[in-house]
């Protein structure tokens, strides 16, 4: 059976001594190189035989180093005629070290710092905030 998502990503949130959330963004190496820096979520293509569930974990601990105990499911959202899932959770821990052969950089947002990157263009797929809007809900529920 054919996998429905083309990669899994991640939304690793903390919340603040003002009791605001972050929300950890990342700027992914590609083909393109550092031309046009773009924000997005962390987390990767799915392997073939692998749930995205199985992948999102794979990816986080490749690319970020940290480990998460339980996942939110938050929902598939689409881009470039393809479904990607999203997942979230809480991350409290430092993050030390990212690996720099996948990620040119990563950053702790607020959500008026993402919806400026959105209205900037400068989120790589365009659902980042619309899946953080979805996790602010479930996690309101």
């Amino acid at each position: 059976m054919r996998q429905p998502y083309k990669t899994a990503r991640c939304i690793l949130y903390r919340r603040q001594e003002d009791q605001r959330e972050e929300y950890l963004l990342a700027v992914h190496n590609s083909f393109w190189g550092r031309q046009r820096r773009r924000w997005g979520l962390p987390g990767g293509q799915i392997e073939r035989g692998e749930s995205a569930e199985s992948a999102v974990l794979r990816e986080l601990e490749e690319e970020l180093s940290v480990y998460v105990p339980k996942l939110i499911k938050v929902g598939p959202f689409p881009y470039k005629k393809s479904l990607h899932m999203v997942y979230a959770a809480e991350f409290n821990d430092p993050i030390k070290d990212y690996d720099d052969s996948e990620l040119l950089a990563i950053k702790w947002f607020r959500e008026d710092d993402v919806e400026a990157l959105h209205h900037g263009n400068a989120l790589h797929a365009s659902y980042e905030l619309h899946a953080i809007r979805a996790l602010k809900q479930i996690l309101e529920d």
